[in-house]
């Protein structure tokens, strides 16, 4: 009858937000039984069910409306008279604003509601879109309460105390899996989910947020599955990488500093990001990204050319909760644990299972209708490549020199292994490590994206997950991988990682996968003869007993720079002359050295002298071998010692490679020579500023330095490439790329109006930047004023190169812009 259909459609009607009938209705919105619902407040929930979405949480705008033409349909009735009407839809109502405040979770807020969704996945369908509601399930979950209510406490407690330190953050988010079996043991979805300021109710652990350098183990371990090795060389210095747009990506090390030959293991372990790129560089974007999919990461779904050389420091984007789950994988020996992706969900390259939230699911009955008894379980990784990584990230001595040997991310009583990140701007901070017993996840941050005050993740993160690791683990019996029998130590020379040579003078034990360790002999320790007598190669006619051997580290061109820097001992570059007697031989050319490269008009030095001298000539002649010879001058009768010998003007010649010859007679007949190859050479080389692009705008606080990159080439060899600031030549750089780093500064000159000009507009991305008045200095340096109380500086940056012949080319200038509000007068 009626009276049935209506109580049917009372009570099972949906009301939005979860609520199905008018008495879950009533407590959902208002948090009272509907015997107590106000006039106001009736009308409110009256009219929901013809349109759930149109309801006072969602939409309070529509849903006020809808209430005020219920209230004039019940005056119309005779229900109520006008008076009450208008007094109800002016009554404030006080609504309940959260689902968990709505359903009273107090306990694991995030985690409740992120089971609750993966119930509604399991048993709603698309013909019966609400049967969990109508059926009263009881659900048994996989929360550890006690390490919930921990790990929660332990992460407001950090917080607070870096905010008594001035560090300015606000939210922190931990995740818990139990490795073995996939099982969530906690989420801490954010510090409070009551509290708006913070937006709390935002579930940080599956929200995506750029990892940092925690995202270093899959590329790293990509590199394993191709072949690389611990001990593989890895170059720490300056190094610009072409990028697909054209741009130059030049990469810095946390601590702005270069290390030289790495071998992968130190790489990794003092999470170095220039290495981290040459190997992301050799491994390929694409396969890296392949492994972090199968591995758990469900984000960075854009395609497999979307993402650059940037991505293995953070460069994207992946939630915690993903992160967390992948790290599972290297806690469980290279097997993933979990529930099966639901087939209709599943996508190609990306894993097939899920970690687990639900444990079982009854009915009003009693009846199972859902068990998670053992977990499913796939192989991603070798446990060869596993164990590799695993004992890296566990290495609290390779990672001592940057992290320093008391740090966070070790337990006093177990191995334990673990990765930080920390994303620029301070904006993310990230722990995540494991034993085969558990595996934690942690990040720190503030909700809006601002940026935190110096906080690192082996600052911020490391030590809230520390704390809930050392819980878990009290009383646990202590837990390592066994190795692999496929993993064989051999002993390797530093810093190759190739097989010790005789002359290798550091060796060290590293971990293999067999058939990965090296084949070739070092050939970085090379030993040189040198004659003591000069300090030269000995040549092969030096005598014995002047000669010495001395073994130096002879790394590839591109470390150059490294090298000079670092004060490496290098071998001589220059051979003893074949008739030596004494440091001073009577004959030689001095200048040009052999093998150097000359240009123009070139003085000629050298000795031309000895008893019985009579005279001397210089000649030139093509090649290394001439068989014609040019004379350069006429012959001399007087004797040099280091003096000029000649004017050689090389202009009109062809440019290439020539011989110079000295010729000494004596009166007594003797004929004594002395030739020196050099390189003719009256090109210029070419240089221009590819980075940055003219009328670049950068903004303090926001970037910390301006990269500088040159393009030069020139035919035969480039001396140095000299950089500078407003007419200030600061570094010279001698080996390519040719690249340097500017920090940001402000100057902050006095502006005074009679000093000033009207300043043009120029193209910005800026919408602050507007035309205004600048002062221009001698230097090129530039203080601007524009409109809305901006404060600009211009600054003039040149290169200029220089080949080994001398030639030089000057860059055009490029300027650019740092901005900053004025300080406070």
């Amino acid at each position: 009858d009626k009276g049935k259909i209506l109580e049917w459609y009372l009570n099972y009607n949906f009301y939005g937000n979860l609520a199905y009938g008018i008495e879950a209705a009533s407590q959902v919105y208002f948090g009272k039984s509907v015997s107590d619902l106000s006039v106001a407040e009736a009308a409110m929930l009256a009219p929901i069910p013809q349109f759930p979405a149109l309801n006072p949480i969602d939409n309070p705008e529509d849903a006020k409306i809808r209430q005020g033409v219920t209230l004039q349909v019940m005056v119309d009735a005779g229900y109520i008279d006008q008076a009450e009407a208008d007094a109800a839809f002016i009554q404030e109502l006080d609504l309940r604003g959260s689902v968990a405040e709505r359903f009273d979770i107090i306990t694991a807020p995030h985690f409740a509601l992120y089971a609750l969704e993966r119930i509604k996945d399991e048993f709603n369908t698309a013909d019966d879109p609400y049967r969990i509601w109508k059926e009263g399930l009881t659900v048994y979950t996989t929360l550890d309460v006690d390490l919930q209510k921990y790990a929660e406490q332990v992460a407001r407690d950090h917080i607070a105390r870096l905010n008594e330190q001035g560090r300015n953050v606000n939210n922190a988010s931990v995740v818990v899996i139990k490795p073995e079996s996939g099982e969530i043991l906690a989420m801490v979805g954010s510090l409070d989910y009551n509290n708006e300021e913070i937006d709390g109710q935002v579930n940080v652990a599956i929200s995506e947020r750029q990892p940092g350098s925690s995202f270093k183990p899959y590329v790293y371990l990509t590199g394993l599955l191709q072949g690389m090795n611990a001990a593989s060389m890895i170059l720490d210095v300056r190094t610009a990488f072409q990028q697909n747009d054209g741009s130059v990506y030049v990469p810095e090390n946390y601590d702005r500093l270069y290390h030289g030959p790495v071998g992968l293991r130190d790489a990794l372990a003092q999470s170095l990001n220039i290495p981290a790129i040459r190997v992301m560089d050799q491994v390929g974007v694409a396969n890296a990204l392949r492994t972090a999919h199968q591995m758990g990461i469900n984000g960075l779904d854009r395609g497999l050319n979307y993402y650059g050389l940037n991505l293995v420091l953070g460069g994207g984007e992946v939630t915690l909760l993903d992160h967390t789950y992948a790290y599972s994988v290297l806690a469980n020996g290279g097997v993933m644990a979990g529930k099966p992706v639901p087939p209709e969900s599943r996508r190609s390259g990306f894993r097939d299972l899920d970690p687990v939230a639900i444990l079982q699911v009854h009915n009003t009955e009693g009846d199972v209708l859902s068990r998670y008894d053992s977990p499913d379980q796939e192989r991603i990784i070798s446990a060869d490549a596993q164990f590799i990584i695993a004992d890296i990230m566990s290495d609290n001595v390779a990672r001592s020199p940057m992290f320093g040997i008391n740090n966070n991310l070790v337990l006093p009583d177990r191995r334990v292994s673990a990765k930080t990140g920390t994303t620029n701007g301070w904006k993310d901070a990230w722990t995540v490590g494991f034993t085969p017993q558990l595996t934690v996840g942690v990040w720190i941050g503030n909700t809006d994206n601002e940026s935190m005050n110096n906080v690192t993740g082996a600052s911020g993160a490391a030590p809230i997950w520390k704390s809930v690791m050392e819980r878990y683990h009290g009383g646990l019996p202590y837990r390592w991988y066994e190795r692999p029998r496929n993993v064989v130590a051999e002993t390797v020379c530093q810093p190759s990682g190739l097989q010790p040579s005789e002359d290798c003078q550091r060796q060290r034990v590293e971990l293999f996968i067999a058939g990965t360790e090296p084949k070739v002999v070092d050939n970085l320790w090379q030993p040189f003869d040198i004659d003591k007598r000069n300090g030269l190669l000995a040549r092969a006619s030096t005598p014995e007993e002047e000669r010495e051997t001395k073994v130096f580290l002879i790394l590839p061109p591109e470390a150059e720079d490294w090298v000079s820097s670092s004060g490496i001992e290098q071998p001589p570059q220059g051979q003893s002359p074949e008739d030596f007697i004494d440091f001073d031989p009577d004959v030689a050319i001095t200048f040009p050295p052999p093998g150097g490269y000359i240009g123009g008009q070139v003085e000629i030095l050298g000795n031309a002298r000895g008893g019985n001298f009579a005279n001397y000539r210089l000649e030139f002649g093509s090649g290394h071998t001439p068989t014609q010879w040019t004379q350069i001058g006429p012959e001399h009768g007087q004797q040099h010692q280091n003096g000029r010998l000649e004017v050689f003007n090389t202009e009109g010649l062809e440019e290439g490679q020539y011989t110079l010859r000295l010729t000494v007679r004596y009166h007594d007949g003797n004929v004594r020579t002395w030739d020196a190859p050099i390189t003719i050479d009256n090109t210029p080389p070419t240089v221009e500023i590819s980075d940055p692009k003219p009328d670049a705008l950068y903004v303090m606080n926001e970037d910390d330095q301006i990269n500088i990159n040159a393009l030069v080439n020139d035919e035969w060899a480039v001396d140095r490439v000299e950089f500078a600031i407003d007419g200030t030549w600061f570094i010279t750089r001698t080996v390519a790329p040719y690249n340097e780093r500017w920090p940001l500064e402000l100057r902050y000159e006095s502006v005074e109006s009679e000093e000033t000009r009207n300043w043009p507009a120029f193209e910005s991305d800026d919408e602050d930047i507007r035309p205004g008045r600048i002062r221009e200095f001698e230097d090129g340096f530039a203080a601007i004023y524009a409109g809305s109380g901006i404060y600009l500086e211009r600054h003039l940056i040149k290169v200029r190169a220089f080949d080994r012949a001398g030639n030089e080319t000057e860059s055009e200038e490029v300027q650019v812009y740092v901005r900053q509000p004025l300080p406070d007068q």
